[in-house]
């Protein structure tokens, strides 16, 4: 029995799976919703002294992830101190206040959110730079774990992070939404969201996650809530390979529903079974790196269904056939990559 339990920054966390900041935090019922879906803790949307006041529409779901012109909270700070945090903790939740924008929203609401019950602070800014202060504002005046949300979007991504933990972040969360970026309605011909730029999540931007989490992993002690582009328990084992201590959920719920979390998260248990780890906090930071020896391509024939994709998409002409290489072959992988049944693998070997 795979054990998924994870700690992160001393929560003791029932599996690593976390709602992040978005829609489906937007108030206390909600947030009850998705820990009872299975969601191990929930970052609340980001709370700032002054409602937001987003424009309508804000999100729209693409083919390949969720484009948004969403703001921060619509609720005030009074509702979430004194109605929406209390009534998440009352359903049993575990609660990350996000919180932001600024150093002032910081020094007025720290200690009120804690004081509501939050469990943990995640500070965020559209502005890094002010991150490492907020973070030093908070821990001067809770003693909840206090995390630091970071994006990539030209960010000193591995600076910024030690900036953070050397002003005392508990953990960073990682990444935001990436952009700014642009669809077009064709039939409308203006922007899919009536706004020149918007902000992109979903599984395309996963590579870009992953790869920051493994540079963060390297660049800080702290734990990391891999956050971006996950949608299925494979890209979750993943993060958790990269280094995160957890793993972050916001597109995937909000376009699957909320049983992504179930689903997820039993899927996760059985695919690290079969990987032969028995619990989540050894996959922490579990991928190898490739080693000087490199690798040889190998064809398991009985797989092989001789579809031909191989020889299709082969860059160099250099396939005649699933077991057939010539020398033009310069081993990029791609046929490996798409192979349909399986059947082309690496193993280590001579290059």
């Amino acid at each position: 029995m795979v054990d998924l339990r994870v700690d992160l920054a001393g929560l003791t966390l029932v599996n690593p799976l976390v709602l992040a900041s978005g829609p489906l935090s937007w108030n206390g019922d909600a947030i009850v919703r998705a820990h009872c879906a299975g969601a191990a803790a929930i970052v609340t949307k980001t709370i700032r002294r002054a409602a937001a006041r987003s424009p309508r529409p804000h999100i729209a779901a693409t083919p390949h992830g969720v484009l948004n012109t969403e703001r921060w909270s619509d609720l005030e700070a009074r509702q979430w101190i004194d109605h929406e945090i209390p009534r998440a903790k009352d359903g049993g939740a575990t609660v990350i206040a996000s919180l932001g924008l600024a150093v002032d929203d910081v020094v007025a609401l720290a200690e009120e959110l804690e004081r509501a019950g939050a469990d943990a602070l995640e500070v965020v800014s559209y502005d890094e730079a002010v991150l490492p202060s907020m973070v030093s504002a908070a821990v001067e005046r809770v003693r909840i774990p206090v995390l630091a949300k970071l994006g990539v979007n030209g960010c000193d991504l591995a600076g910024t992070a030690r900036r953070c933990a050397e002003s005392g972040a508990s953990g960073i969360t990682a990444i935001d939404s990436v952009g700014p970026t642009l669809r077009v309605d064709l039939a409308r011909r203006r922007p899919v969201l009536g706004a020149d730029s918007a902000w992109w999540s979903g599984p395309a931007i996963l590579p870009i996650a992953l790869h920051a989490v493994h540079v963060l992993r390297g660049a800080v002690a702290v734990p990391i809530v891999g956050t971006g582009g996950v949608a299925d328990a494979d890209a979750a084992i993943e993060m958790l390979f990269a280094g995160a201590s957890a793993v972050g959920l916001c597109s995937a719920p909000l376009v699957e529903g909320l049983g992504v979390f179930s689903r997820m998260r039993e899927r996760m248990a059985q695919r690290l079974d079969e990987l032969g780890i028995a619990s989540a906090h050894d996959a922490i930071g579990a991928m190898e790196r490739e080693t000087a020896a490199g690798f040889a391509m190998a064809l398991d024939d009985a797989a092989c269904t001789h579809c031909g994709a191989c020889v299709r998409v082969c860059p160099y002409a250099a396939r005649r056939g699933p077991g057939v290489v010539e020398a033009a072959c310069r081993g990029c992988g791609l046929c490996v990559s798409i192979c349909p049944a399986g059947a082309l693998a690496w193993e280590r070997g001579e290059r």
